[in-house]
């Protein structure tokens, strides 16, 4: 399902199936047969098609969104695993506001060395838009901010605590 899950956000990204089959590397028909097998496989229709044109319906806007993040884990969790295979160490990056001033994050992280210490960590700082493009590229597992800005959908968000 996640490779019919990345041919679907390519035609949804792309707006076509042409360019996306084309970028995917297999034939404009084979494309459109993985979309329909994942249509029924889901039991839901996410595409309004109109002869040579589509578009997608609120349950296939909702999936679009939602398998961005799926995907993105997928191949993070594919890569984490391959990695552990080959015996390599835990490495866990977390990204944190430039201007943060408080010590709530440098004093738990003794501790968790202590209680962790297979697990390596670095540590990113950055503005919001570069804290959020790190989770993108996997160059930031984790990111704490503040709520100056929308918590986003495309993420897990957690509420540390309350102010």
């Amino acid at each position: 399902m996640i490779k019919q899950m990345k041919y679907f956000q390519a035609v949804a990204r792309l707006n076509s199936f042409t360019k996306a089959a084309e970028e995917c590397f297999i034939s404009q028909s084979a494309i459109s047969q993985q979309i329909q097998a994942l249509e029924k496989e889901l039991g839901v229709k996410l595409m309004r098609r109109e002869r040579r044109k589509f578009t997608l319906n609120a349950a296939g806007e909702y999936f679009y969104r939602k398998s961005l993040i799926i995907v993105n884990d997928f191949e993070r969790l594919r890569a984490e695993t391959m990695r552990l295979a080959d015996g390599a160490k835990k490495e866990i990056s977390v990204g944190y506001l430039r201007h943060y001033r408080g010590d709530e994050l440098m004093s738990v992280l003794p501790k968790f060395q202590k209680e962790r210490p297979e697990v390596e960590i670095s540590l990113v700082s950055g503005t919001h838009e570069e804290l959020y493009a790190g989770l993108r590229s996997g160059a930031v597992d984790i990111a704490l901010s503040d709520l100056r800005r929308a918590p986003s959908a495309e993420y897990v968000n957690f509420y540390l605590t309350r102010g």
